[in-house]
């Protein structure tokens, strides 16, 4: 009787969760499909540059392995040029505990580490059926749109799921057949023909429209990943992004991956870039962080214009010959005040307050974080960008610099910290 009883436990819970069947053709050597274009075509530093070491190509298998070693993602990057919109379909098999991903719309920020890519990518993990297929944003917003779901991203950076179902699962050590096909904003992915993501992304700040593609070896267990017949076919780019798609009334909101008070770690590792706001100096900007020396109201009102809803002042009150609160709340903005002068009065609980403040930064809660010049915002930065964005010393002293930072004491205080507070 418990043997019989068993043996129903089981059959029912395979017929509940069977894996779904591999495409029979995927794996086997084909032709390029006409209009597209190979990317495994010739010696491996031929077609694809950055960690090379973790691949080879051979037969026109392009595998990756890892020896449970490695201490970071790692990255090759297609030489194919920058796409828009397209269609990339590609054989994939991975080992039971591999997790990989197919890297597009991507950019590579050596500034984060070597060879390191950023943006948009297809997951592949077999072991996961949740994960394998999904839409997730490297060293960005992260996941956008698990596998089984319909997601739209609005405009100010939210994601809700107008469709879910039970995600498929795809057996490891198995050839299947992946295909992305993205025109505008709207991205769908497949396995073996069956849809695992459909996202429409409306967030102007968040996404990107065109990039360059590639593939992942992940942290974790010792690992092995193939890619074999890898065909992208350019399409005609869409002149204007969707931005009128409609969110039904019972979408579900998505709460960010680590939970809202993860939301803007997200924006550690924005690009520095230069930016402007009237009557204010040294102004740069790093995704929903702004860094600057003092701003005037119209600088302010310019700030505010832009996403700004808080202001951090850097300043001692008796460098100050005006109310710098009551300038910034009469912007409309909120303050906060975490005052020093030199780097003597540059504490760490100082220091682990700021960072505190700009973790919680997003694209529509934007900070501006301020002193005289930018000399004191470029220390402060170096211990964000380090810690909470995990760049190296170097890169993050060089941004520093960048931003307004001249006093070399108040960089030696900020590398100190970093030092101090780095695992």
């Amino acid at each position: 009787m418990a043997l019989a009883l068993l043996a129903t436990i089981l059959l029912t819970a395979s017929q509940l969760s069977p894996a779904s069947a591999a495409d029979p053709a995927a794996g086997t050597p084909r032709e390029t499909p006409a209009g597209s274009e190979s990317l495994l075509d010739g010696p491996l530093a031929d077609a694809w540059e950055g960690s090379l070491d973790d691949w080879t190509l051979k037969d026109g298998v392009l595998t990756g392995t890892t020896d449970g070693s490695v201490k970071v993602n790692r990255f090759i990057t297609s030489k194919f040029p920058p796409a828009e919109d397209f269609e990339l379909e590609v054989d994939v098999w991975v080992s039971p505990r591999g997790n990989s991903g197919i890297q597009y719309r991507s950019e590579v920020r050596e500034d984060l580490g070597p060879n390191v890519m950023v943006g948009y990518q297809c997951d592949v993990v077999a072991a996961n059926p949740k994960y394998n297929g999904m839409l997730y944003e490297e060293r960005g917003r992260r996941i956008l749109c698990h596998t089984g779901e319909k997601v739209v991203t609005d405009a100010n950076g939210q994601g809700w799921v107008v469709k879910s179902s039970e995600p498929p699962q795809f057996a490891p050590e198995t050839w299947h057949r992946y295909k992305v096909r993205v025109v505008g904003n709207h991205h769908q992915h497949w396995i073996d023909g069956q849809l695992t993501a459909d996202h429409f992304d409306m967030d102007p700040k968040g996404r990107s429209l065109s990039g360059r593609i590639g593939v992942q070896v992940h942290v974790g267990p010792p690992m092995e990943i193939r890619y074999r017949n890898f065909f992208v076919k350019r399409l005609a780019p869409t002149a204007k992004p969707d931005d009128s798609v409609e969110i039904p009334d019972n979408a579900e909101k998505i709460v960010p991956q680590g939970g809202w008070k993860n939301a803007g770690k997200r924006d550690a590792n924005h690009k520095l870039e230069k930016a402007e706001l009237p009557g204010t100096r040294n102004v740069h900007r790093a995704g929903p962080i702004w860094l600057a020396g003092q701003p005037d109201a119209q600088g302010l009102a310019a700030a505010k214009k832009a996403g700004v809803t808080r202001v951090i002042t850097l300043r001692s009150e008796r460098e100050l010959d005006f109310d710098d609160e009551a300038l910034v709340k009469e912007a409309g903005l909120e303050f906060h005040a975490i005052r020093f002068g030199g780097h003597q009065q540059m504490t760490d609980q100082k220091i682990d307050r700021i960072r505190e403040l700009l973790k919680t930064a997003r694209h529509d809660a934007q900070i501006l974080l301020h002193c005289a010049s930018a000399n004191r915002v470029g220390a402060v930065w170096i211990a964000h960008r380090v810690l909470d964005g995990r760049q190296a010393v170097e890169n993050a002293l060089l941004e520093g610099k960048q931003i307004g930072l001249l006093d070399p004491d108040l960089g030696t205080t900020a590398v100190e910290y970093v030092k101090q507070r780095k695992p």
